[in-house]
């Protein structure tokens, strides 16, 4: 009776602190956005069950269809919704591997989830080159346009990835990054028009961009994240552009120029940094990084050319 009292007690067998423990751990490994997912998830089934918690191991399949449905009526999008419940079968799936509970069947064994094709956010080359060539009235907007472009000009490079460049990440006319979501190792020529940027907004600290005084808490990444595409979008809308205008639309720009521009898919899958794709994957180790290079500079050559003989300079 005494071991059964002990089990009871084990604070990972119970969801919500099992939770707890994923979350920490994510964080723990500096994952913030996963803790955060993770953190979220946790409290819609929680506000689902209508209760202050349960076991690990009541959780069943029809709770889990019947949580499906509630995040539906809640009126979420499907990639939202499938983003929570796949967070929770990762979560109990950690708890389950652990040997922590033992159960008849797995609750999760039948969830299939189907992505749903999200709207294209690319814009026409021409609203970049705007960017690249236009004199902004506020400072604000100018860093955003640079780094916006920037971002173009490095492979649709993500706002997580330019924030955290540090000046040692530039060896021999080489930038070489992990890429924070997913680990994956990316190196990309120099190119000059990248330098100019560079020393446009050269600073004292580690970092290529100086934007934040005390490194990058995740908190101060989304504040920054959020100014960032605020004035993205008030370039947009002084530009006159219908989509609206945010640091991902520069990612999708680049492979959406790299593909009309006959970029074999593999060399693009590999300048964004994919790591999930199992095409991308097969081809990825047969790739040379000059071809790399060589698509980069195909697809970025008018901004390139733009700005290195911009009538003012950026220095």
């Amino acid at each position: 009776m005494q071991s059964n009292d002990k089990q009871r007690a084990k604070p990972s067998l119970w969801f919500s602190a099992y939770v707890q423990v994923r979350v920490n751990e994510k964080r723990r490994l500096g994952k913030e956005s996963t803790a955060e997912l993770y953190r979220a998830a946790g409290n819609h089934f929680l506000r689902f069950l209508g209760k202050t918690d349960c076991r690990m191991k009541d959780i069943t399949p029809t709770m889990i269809s019947d949580f499906t449905f509630y995040l539906q009526s809640l009126g979420l999008r499907t990639n939202s919704i499938n983003s929570y419940l796949s967070s929770l079968r990762a979560i109990y799936n950690a708890a389950y591997k652990s040997n922590l509970f033992t159960i008849l069947r797995h609750p999760f064994a039948q969830l299939k989830l189907k992505r749903e094709m999200t709207e294209k956010r690319a814009v026409a080359i021409q609203v970049i080159e705007r960017m690249a060539s236009e004199e902004w009235p506020l400072e604000r907007l100018e860093k955003a346009a640079d780094l916006a472009v920037f971002s173009f000009l490095a492979c649709g490079m993500p706002f997580a990835d330019i924030v955290r460049l540090k000046k040692t990440d530039i060896v021999d006319g080489e930038l070489s990054y992990h890429r924070r979501k997913t680990g994956t190792r990316i190196s990309l020529k120099v190119t000059q028009s990248m330098k100019l940027i560079f020393e446009k907004y050269a600073n004292d600290s580690p970092y290529l961009f100086a934007l934040a005084d005390k490194g990058y808490s995740h908190t101060q990444y989304k504040r920054l994240l959020a100014l960032h595409n605020q004035s993205l979008h008030e370039i947009g809308k002084r530009l006159g552009v219908e989509t609206r205008l945010t640091s991902y639309v520069m990612r999708h720009t680049w492979a959406t120029e790299a593909f009309r521009h006959h970029v074999p898919v593999a060399i693009i899958g590999k300048a964004l940094g994919h790591s999930s794709e199992k095409t991308t994957r097969i081809y990825l180790s047969q790739l040379d990084r000059t071809e790399q290079d060589q698509a980069n500079a195909l697809v970025t050559a008018t901004i390139d050319k733009m700005i290195r003989e911009k009538k003012k300079p950026y220095l």
